[in-house]
C-alpha cells in the first residue's frame, strides 16, 4: 500500500541538515572574527627607570596588510586595573611612543595592557610584566 509521507517529517528530513548548516555557520562567525588581525609589541625590557622615557614599539598587521587605529594603555597590579592611560592613534602598522614610570611605581610588580583599536575588525591587546627601578 502508498503512504503518503506527512508534511512534518518531511520538512524535518528536507529541512532540519540546512538548519543545523546556518546554526554552525552562525556560531563559528564570531570566532572566526575574534583574532583578525596581530599585535607584535617591542619593548626594551621588563625594568624601566623612573622618571626616564622607556620606548615602545607596536605593529598592528593582518597578513601583509599593515592597518591603522588606536592604542590605549592599562596598568594592573595582581590582576586588577589600577589606571588607565591614553594612547594616540596610528597609520601604517606602526605606534611609537615613550613612557615615564613615576616614582610611585618603584619596586612594584605591574602588568603593563596595551589595547589596540582597528576599526571594523575589533580589539586585541598585549600584557608585559614591568617593575621599575632607580
Amino acid at each position: 500500500m502508498f503512504q503518503i509521507q506527512s508534511r512534518p517529517r518531511f520538512l524535518a528530513r528536507t529541512l532540519l541538515p540546512f538548519a543545523v548548516a546556518a546554526c554552525v555557520a552562525l556560531s563559528l562567525a564570531p570566532a572566526a572574527q575574534a583574532a583578525t588581525f596581530k599585535v607584535k609589541a617591542h619593548f626594551p625590557n621588563h625594568t624601566p627607570v623612573v622618571n626616564r622615557k622607556w620606548p615602545l614599539v607596536i605593529d598592528v598587521t593582518r597578513g601583509r596588510e599593515r592597518l591603522s587605529g588606536s592604542v590605549r594603555y592599562e596598568f594592573l597590579y595582581a590582576g586588577s586595573v589600577v589606571s588607565h592611560q591614553p594612547g594616540h592613534r596610528f597609520k601604517d602598522g606602526v605606534y611609537r611612543d615613550a613612557m615615564k614610570f613615576p616614582a610611585d611605581s618603584l619596586g612594584e610588580p605591574l602588568t603593563l595592557r596595551v589595547i589596540v583599536t582597528v576599526p571594523h575588525l575589533g580589539t586585541e591587546h598585549v600584557d608585559w610584566a614591568v617593575h621599575s627601578r632607580r
